[in-house]
């Protein structure tokens, strides 16, 4: 828990909810929420409340400070944990809890039958609709799906997905803000050798330090991003920034994954298009380290 006892940290989150349960202090946080730019006087937030006892609603207000809103010259303000806590509950609490499931045009790697995104516990699954085989999965809040039909939706998911793993890829917690380890996990590692390629089920597994968030992602979702991918796709005639990556096989695939090492950790991904093919090669801190570009084939040379 980044050097902060895990004993100590509970006791301040009991803390905090516990600043949380009386009506008052919720109106209060509900009244900054809606008032402009997030500040108000102490007459607008006592008028906003409905509290005659001025004494008693300063003694509420100085429970909130430092922990969900901080004074200002001109008032009070909401502090980011005061914000956050508002953001999580709509994102949350305010959305639809079920959609029916989205047909898609991508098919499952093991029987080739076609593939259906299902929202569950409020996280997407790429499942087959035979095999029940899960290609993909990523959390998702409700909220996202409301006022939206099924293509945006999709779309969404994508750049939420997007920007989730490479925040966890990055090293900053998307939830928290704190530090992010990274660690392998191989299945069947038996299987995989240096001298074999694409049969290792790779994953990289991206776990917080502090609030526990983590995510199991793909070798290819890591570098969905990266200037040598995303250039490399251009130069042959593909934007993939406008491509879902569900719709990337070096994203849901593990075709051209190859475990080296599991300690120190070295793997390599190759990824083909038109051809051609690029190389990365990731280090201890998964984390790509060296890119190579094969020479494009010529047909007139044997």
């Amino acid at each position: 828990m980044d050097s902060v006892p895990v004993e100590a940290t509970n006791e301040r989150i009991r803390d905090a909810f516990q600043l949380l349960a009386n009506e008052t202090r919720l109106e209060i946080l509900f009244a900054l929420w809606n008032a402009p730019e997030w500040t108000a006087t102490f007459t607008e937030l006592k008028d906003a409340v409905g509290m005659r006892d001025s004494g008693q609603f300063q003694y509420h207000l100085n429970q909130l400070a430092g922990t969900f809103i901080r004074r200002t010259d001109d008032g009070y303000t909401h502090l980011a944990s005061g914000i956050a806590l508002y953001r999580a509950m709509l994102g949350s609490v305010a959305g639809t809890e079920s959609i029916d499931s989205i047909p898609l045009d991508e098919f499952c790697p093991d029987c080739e039958n076609r593939l259906r995104l299902t929202y569950e516990n409020q996280v997407f699954f790429a499942r087959c609709s035979a095999c029940d085989e899960t290609v993909l999965s990523s959390p998702f809040l409700p909220a996202g799906l409301d006022n939206r039909i099924d293509d945006e939706r999709l779309w969404a998911f994508d750049r939420w997905t997007r920007r989730l793993v490479g925040n966890l890829r990055d090293g900053v917690c998307p939830w928290c803000a704190s530090r992010v380890n990274h660690e392998l996990s191989v299945e069947d590692s038996t299987e995989s050798s240096a001298e074999s390629e694409g049969g290792s089920n790779v994953r990289i597994v991206h776990t917080c330090n502090r609030c526990g968030g983590f995510l199991k992602t793909t070798v290819g979702e890591n570098v969905i991003d990266h200037p040598a991918v995303i250039s490399f796709f251009y130069d042959r005639g593909k934007d993939i920034t406008s491509i879902p990556h569900w719709k990337l096989d070096f994203c849901t695939s593990d075709e051209g994954v190859e475990l080296i090492s599991e300690e120190p950790v070295e793997i390599r991904l190759t990824i083909r298009e038109a051809g051609d093919e690029l190389r990365l090669l990731f280090g201890d801190d998964c984390s790509v380290t060296e890119i190579s570009r094969a020479e494009p084939r010529d047909s007139t040379h044997k």
